[in-house]
């Protein structure tokens, strides 16, 4: 007979269940970075982590270039952005046939790798280049590699009058010669390097040299230094921009300051026109003070005035005091009425002080 089983659920497991799993959701593991380790011209050793892009935490490098050993802190970080990206190490000639052991740490994680560094090397472009012609007639190209040794090969590109790339074979030769080159035209070479097959062939080739240019009508060769001379010249192209900017601002604001300026200061009026508007405005006079522009002085006669003594009784000392009346009929063109002013003697003002 069969007997149903009863399965009792705990309600708190299966809430800490749905919590868990709503939590993950969207997570996303961090990636496991990839250190690659480079022999630069074989001087240094470069180990990189950033290929993948920035990480966004700060690792500690370890390295370890023999079988038995202890690993090695890293002594010089390469960085971007303030977070560490790399590891600078030194180099021995015997590394390259080493196995180099690295290790990334970060708090509880750390991540291992080995490295096979014989075909991870990685030279300097060739320098000195120079382009001779011969009476043969042939176009001799030289140049000189960043090591003076027969473990590297190099290869040759030209173009003639800007046209497609013609790469040669590598050869160990450090000089390349072109038979019987075009007349009227102009040649263009570069070279690139790498450590050939007798001493472990590396993967890497050498970034292209910087070009060299040579005239048949000319007859002479010109290395052409167009990047160089751009990072010459784009610092004092910058310096040219900003001043000419910088004068067009200033000549701007003059100009717009000049403009205020006819604005907010009026035009001082003419006095000379509409002064009988504007008098009264600058003298602080009234038009009926005979301040007319056709005004003409009247001939006035003149006559005596006669002491005319006061009535009533006076005393001794007020009668020598008398009124002096004016008796002309002086008319004024600013009044017709006679002025009446009192006079004193000079006898009379003595007896006063």
């Amino acid at each position: 007979m069969f007997i149903p089983t009863v399965i009792h659920f705990d309600m708190k497991m299966v809430g800490s269940w749905l919590f868990l799993l709503i939590s993950l959701q969207g997570y996303e593991a961090p990636s496991t970075p990839n250190v690659n380790c480079l022999i630069i011209n074989l001087d240094y050793v470069n180990c990189i982590w950033s290929e993948q892009g920035i990480p966004e935490v700060n690792f500690t490098f370890f390295s370890n270039r023999f079988i038995k050993g202890n690993m090695e802190e890293c002594t010089t970080y390469l960085q971007e952005k303030s977070y560490a990206v790399g590891c600078r190490l030194s180099y021995d000639k015997s590394d390259r046939f080493r196995t180099l052991t690295t290790k990334l740490v970060h708090q509880n994680n750390s991540y291992v790798q080995k490295h096979n560094l014989k075909s991870m090397v990685k030279l300097y472009p060739p320098v000195n280049l120079s382009v001779e012609m011969n009476k043969d007639p042939e176009l001799n190209l030289y140049w000189n590699n960043s090591k003076n040794t027969l473990c590297i090969e190099s290869e040759v590109r030209y173009r003639i009058n800007s046209d497609k790339w013609k790469t040669s074979t590598p050869s160990k030769e450090q000089k390349y010669a072109v038979a019987f080159p075009l007349k009227s035209s102009r040649y263009e070479f570069q070279v690139r390097a790498r450590v050939n097959n007798m001493c472990g062939e590396s993967k890497f080739w050498s970034e292209w040299s910087q070009p060299i240019q040579w005239d048949s009508m000319k007859g002479n060769n010109i290395t052409d230094i167009s990047g160089s001379s751009m990072s010459v010249w784009k610092p004092v192209l910058s310096l040219v921009g900003t001043m000419t900017l910088f004068i067009l601002a200033c000549m701007l604001v003059y100009r717009e300051r000049e403009r205020l300026r006819f604005i907010l200061i009026p035009i001082v009026p003419n006095p000379g026109k509409n002064l009988d508007d504007n008098v009264e405005a600058w003298l602080p006079i009234s038009k009926a003070m005979c301040f007319q522009p056709n005004f003409t002085e009247l001939a006035c006669p003149v006559r005596e005035y006669s002491l005319v003594p006061q009535t009533g009784s006076v005393s001794e000392s007020e009668s020598n005091f008398s009124i002096l009346t004016d008796q002309s009929d002086c008319l004024s063109t600013c009044s017709s009425s006679a002025s009446t002013f009192p006079v004193t003697s000079e006898n009379e003002q003595a007896g006063i002080e």
